[in-house]
């Protein structure tokens, strides 16, 4: 990465401006942000996956009732379209959160860097938990349900780890406001806890849980109005 060579260098001479003496660390983030929208793109066109084409004969059957058929089709799959719309928002909202927390994050360190990584290994697994939360959608299934929000918990969890650890060990930028800190604490976390009140109601109800997700957007919405 562009600025691992004078850390290198500092490395032989002692301590770093930034009391580090091992490890990657400096300034230009170009690098991480360029393979992180990249995984997160790629992320994202891989969701479409999770949809199919509906397949059934046509032999003998007229043009209108090819057609009514195929609508009939496309209704049945309205999950997999919800699932689909739902799930590329997520990693929109997770873009996002990612997009601001680096506006504010100045410099980097080895486990920001891993932190980082952990994040993504999240988010490009997410086509997959999706095809999962698809093909078990009819009826909905706890663990198809479950599976989707654990990802998301894991995310807020990582999101906050990410921000927090950046904090404390000074690689932000100086002077943020602290309602800006207790903002991005605060919103990794609520999204967490939505996703797992969710896993909890699965075993109640599956269905319910799905709705329960729809709280993201208020808890968001929340958490910007607060801060």
């Amino acid at each position: 990465m562009a600025g691992d060579e004078e850390a290198l260098a500092d490395s032989h001479r002692g301590p770093s401006r930034h009391g580090r003496r091992h490890g990657l660390h400096g300034e230009d983030l170009g690098r991480i942000l360029a393979l992180s929208d990249g995984v997160f793109a790629f992320a994202m066109t891989l969701l479409v996956l999770s949809l199919t084409v509906p397949a059934f004969d046509t032999t003998g059957l007229t043009a209108h009732e090819i057609s009514g058929h195929l609508a009939r089709l496309l209704q049945q799959d309205y999950l997999a379209f919800f699932g689909y719309a739902f799930a590329f928002v997520m990693i929109g909202i997770w873009w996002v959160i990612h997009n601001r927390t680096f506006q504010y994050i100045a410099r980097y360190d080895s486990v920001v860097v891993w932190i980082n990584m952990a994040l993504l290994l999240q988010i490009a697994v997410m086509p997959f938990v999706m095809s999962i939360f698809v093909d078990y959608s009819s009826p909905p299934t706890q663990t198809a349900v479950a599976l989707f929000a654990g990802i998301q918990v894991t995310l807020g969890l990582t999101a906050t780890l990410l921000w927090d650890y950046a904090r404390r060990n000074q690689l932000v930028r100086p002077g943020i406001p602290e309602e800006v800190v207790r903002y991005f604490t605060l919103r990794g976390l609520l999204t967490a806890f939505v996703f797992a009140v969710s896993i909890g109601v699965t075993f109640v109800s599956v269905s319910g849980a799905e709705y329960v997700w729809i709280a993201t957007f208020f808890v968001q919405r929340f958490a910007d109005e607060r801060h």
